[in-house]
């Protein structure tokens, strides 16, 4: 893979991981003061995208905590979605969140889902971090393109929220991907017919984005077929080699 990253990449995510200039910076991004930091913002963006790219999301099961200090989700069945007006350091740690969350706050409780959904880009820093027992994950602020419609921006970026637990001092939020939501069942459903066998990412694509054009299950049983011939399985292990 080499280098993916250019200087200024690295740059960025080290001053937002450990540099004190974060604070402000966070803070204009949730007032949508973007901005005041055109470079750092960008430069930041890309890094996350980039490194988005080259891990192996689609397997993750990791539950990812963020914790806010004195905040409290009011009326959240009004919310019909969301998306992030600022990039968003997680860890799978929960007594980190709860460090940051102080004695009162909500903490926001990050879905494997989405750290696997295609739209919402995210990566590790652990790795660059002067804070490794973190073990940060990091998700880039979202990138609402103007000329798109509601409807598209909720399939691409969006994650639906739910309380999970709360009482007087905390407030635990539940963050799901769009799209976990509402292929979830229709996945698990199809993968049972094959004793739970197939790959539930190949399930998804198909009846995410092939199921239009053709039936799922008989995609599916074809697919079956084609993997267990001799030269298709060789020109698999062929190709494996690439990567």
């Amino acid at each position: 893979m080499g280098y993916p990253l250019q200087l200024w990449n690295i740059c960025a995510i080290l001053l937002y991981c450990g540099k004190s200039c974060n604070v402000q910076f966070n803070y204009d991004q949730i007032q949508f003061r973007h901005d005041n930091w055109p470079y750092f913002d960008s430069y930041l963006q890309d890094a996350i995208c980039i490194l988005n790219l080259c891990e192996r999301r689609e397997e993750s099961e990791m539950e990812l905590y963020y914790g806010l200090k004195n905040v409290r989700l009011e009326n959240i069945k009004e919310i019909k979605f969301g998306i992030f007006i600022s990039h968003v350091s997680t860890s799978d740690d929960i007594e980190v969140a709860q460090m940051y969350r102080g004695d009162r706050g909500c903490i926001l409780h990050f879905h494997p889902s989405m750290r696997r959904a295609f739209s919402i880009n995210s990566c590790g820093v652990s790795w660059i971090s002067p804070f490794k027992h973190e073990r940060e994950i990091l998700f880039a602020r979202s990138q609402i393109c103007s000329h798109n419609d509601k409807k598209t921006d909720k399939e691409q970026y969006a994650w639906s929220v739910k309380v999970e637990s709360e009482d007087e001092y905390t407030q635990m939020i539940l963050l799901t991907w769009e799209k976990y939501d509402q292929y979830i069942q229709q996945t698990m459903q199809i993968s049972a017919m094959w004793n739970f066998k197939i790959d539930l990412n190949l399930v998804y694509v198909v009846i995410g984005y092939l199921a239009g054009d053709f039936n799922p299950i008989e995609l599916l049983f074809e697919f079956e077929q084609w993997k267990f011939q001799k030269k298709n399985q060789q020109m698999y292990k062929k190709k494996r080699k690439n990567f």
